[in-house]
């Protein structure tokens, strides 16, 4: 591991001290997102993962006051992975439970929903609808590339995608596809893109809504992708430790009451257009039905 790695994963961050929280002192919270440190646990609104992982950690604080919070610090991607298979108790916010992660490491109850990864693109001068079904959506994201050789793609490293479109990037002709590496992703990956870096981007429309500039805003295009799901779900990972299952354990018993309240469902709609929100909370509704059954 490098001096910056060692650096970025155990320097401590200043938070307040006395914030109740968790199950053990010894368990640390992951992120690989720079903002995470400075708004999770605070009081601010950002967007639907950190306002949801705040309603989470304050209900627990409420319910649970003499329990101690833990601490989270930053460390990218992979070493995050390299984390989480470890015998150490570590858990990671906005983990994609995917087919893959699930025989790894542990997963919460899902935390939020997001409108799931569209192919987001400025004007191009390339013909799209035959690439596209009667519903708009993109059928074939390699036949697309293929069909362009001289267009890019751009993602990134460290981060899953969910099964389908994983599967898709891993037959994406390497000469077409951008993988930014590094911590702080989400705002230097659209930095990248808004440069003319990369013909497409893959990622959330709350993404694109929380670090596009005004100008890209109003210019943007996007398509959604046939055959992936419309929504990705959002989990607390750990490590398989007694800690780490104690702490989600805590976490799964404060989801399983948030699940019936409002302000669950208030902060992801408020980040929506109003035309969606009743859709979405349906869609919302359902997905967290699902997994409390699977978990009986």
């Amino acid at each position: 591991m490098t001096l910056v790695s060692t650096f970025l994963l155990f320097s401590t961050v200043v938070l307040s001290a006395c914030v109740p929280f968790i199950a053990s002192a010894q368990l640390l919270l992951l992120s690989d997102d720079p903002l995470d440190i400075k708004m999770v646990f605070s009081d601010q609104t950002l967007d639907i993962s950190t306002d949801s992982n705040n309603l989470v950690f304050e209900y627990i604080a409420q319910t649970t006051p003499a329990l101690t919070r833990p601490q989270l610090l930053l460390a990218p991607g992979n070493r995050i992975d390299q984390l989480l298979r470890s015998n150490q108790p570590y858990c990671a916010l906005n983990r994609i439970k995917t087919q893959k992660r699930a025989k790894q490491y542990l997963f919460s109850l899902p935390v939020h929903l997001y409108p799931s990864h569209r192919l987001y693109f400025l004007p191009l001068n390339i013909e799209l609808s035959s690439f596209a079904n009667a519903q708009g959506q993109l059928t074939d994201l390699n036949a697309l590339l293929r069909a362009h050789p001289k267009t890019t793609l751009l993602t990134e490293a460290q981060r899953s995608y969910g099964d389908y479109l994983d599967a898709q990037l891993a037959t994406v002709n390497k000469d077409q596809l951008i993988r930014r590496p590094g911590g702080d992703s989400y705002k230097s990956t659209i930095a990248m893109f808004e440069r003319g870096r990369a013909s497409f981007i893959l990622t959330y429309p709350t993404t694109i809504q929380r670090y596009a500039s005004a100008l890209t805003l109003q210019q943007v295009q996007s398509l959604e992708i046939a055959h992936n799901p419309p929504f990705v779900l959002g989990h607390i990972a750990c490590s398989d430790t007694p800690e780490s299952r104690q702490f989600l354990q805590t976490v799964n018993d404060a989801l399983r009451q948030l699940y019936q309240t409002e302000g669950f469902y208030d902060l992801h709609l408020r980040y929506l257009p109003e035309s969606e929100r009743a859709y979405f909370k349906k869609q919302l509704e359902q997905q967290t039905a699902r997994a409390l059954e699977t978990t009986q």
